[in-house]
């Protein structure tokens, strides 16, 4: 009976300590303004134990990004915005947690846009 009293304060010890993912964290690094063809790291984090795997997606798209904690995209295109999740997981649940990713358009191309629109509209002038 004493083993059975170990095992059963061992059982409830072990439950005490684990849990699933409760505080789970996202974040962007750089912070701010993420400009087209600039590079950019998701991470998330929780306090998970045992600890948690990580998986990545974009809201809307059925497969996974990337897996772990650090998401990394590069070369950002404006097609990249949108909302994020991570999803952390362990032996006892699940929990996700979504950011918002803007990718605002780089200099050159406002520039060519900008240059590009003048342009129509000194051909629209001089068809007048």
């Amino acid at each position: 009976m004493h083993a059975n009293i170990n095992g059963m304060c061992l059982h409830m010890l072990f439950n005490c300590l684990s849990d699933a993912p409760k505080l789970l964290s996202v974040s962007v690094s750089p912070s701010g303004e993420i400009v087209e063809g600039s590079s950019v790291n998701l991470s998330c984090s929780s306090d998970a134990n045992p600890a948690a795997n990580y998986t990545w997606y974009k809201q809307n798209e059925d497969s996974p990004k990337a897996s772990g904690q650090i998401f990394t995209i590069t070369d950002l295109r404006p097609e990249h915005s949108g909302n994020y999740y991570c999803e952390a997981q362990n032996t006892r649940g699940r929990r996700s947690s979504t950011l918002n990713l803007t990718v605002v358009a780089g200099e050159l191309h406002t520039f060519i846009y900008t240059h590009l629109f003048t342009a129509l509209e000194l051909i629209n002038i001089k068809k007048l």
